[in-house]
């Protein structure tokens, strides 16, 4: 299965100087996801792509996205053939779903399936990050032992 890249992540320390460096250079605008943890590349003949906050990204390097109908179904593929899964299924707020994985060198890439995968693919607009795992549970305090009842002495 052959499949374009269709979106790429970076990761960001710190949304306003990244912000400011591109728009200096290329003169690119940004626009940051209501939860802080994502700021997309936006404008009319801006290329698809984001900043994901350094903090909660999952690969040192950039992310490329693929377009695939069948995530579950790519994703097996994946593993059987040596790679990783990272993340199995996150969702995207413009729709559809992504998943993370590793190739058998390390390099983590994206897969993107869309809501309706017969459409032609667009670039997904990432929702908020996933949510952190639980802290433990603390253990209840343990209840104080019942004395033992004394059994009267053996006679003999």
């Amino acid at each position: 299965m052959a499949a374009d890249i269709v979106h790429i992540e970076f990761k960001s320390g710190n949304f306003a100087r990244t912000s400011e460096f591109y728009a200096k250079v290329f003169d690119w605008k940004m626009e940051q996801n209501a939860s802080a943890s994502y700021m997309k590349l936006s404008g009319a003949n801006a290329p698809s792509g984001g900043w994901v906050r350094a903090d909660l990204v999952q690969s040192p390097g950039p992310v490329a996205y693929l377009p695939v109908e069948d995530l579950e179904g790519t994703l097996a593929q994946i593993e059987s053939a040596g790679g990783r899964v990272l993340v199995r299924s996150l969702p995207f707020a413009g729709g559809g779903e992504i998943g993370l994985f590793a190739d058998p060198d390390g390099n983590v890439l994206g897969l993107w399936k869309r809501k309706d995968a017969g459409s032609a693919p667009a670039a997904p607009v990432k929702a908020a990050a996933a949510p952190k795992p639980a802290a433990p549970a603390k253990p209840a305090a343990p209840k104080p032992a019942k004395p033992a009842a004394k059994k009267p002495p053996k006679k003999k």
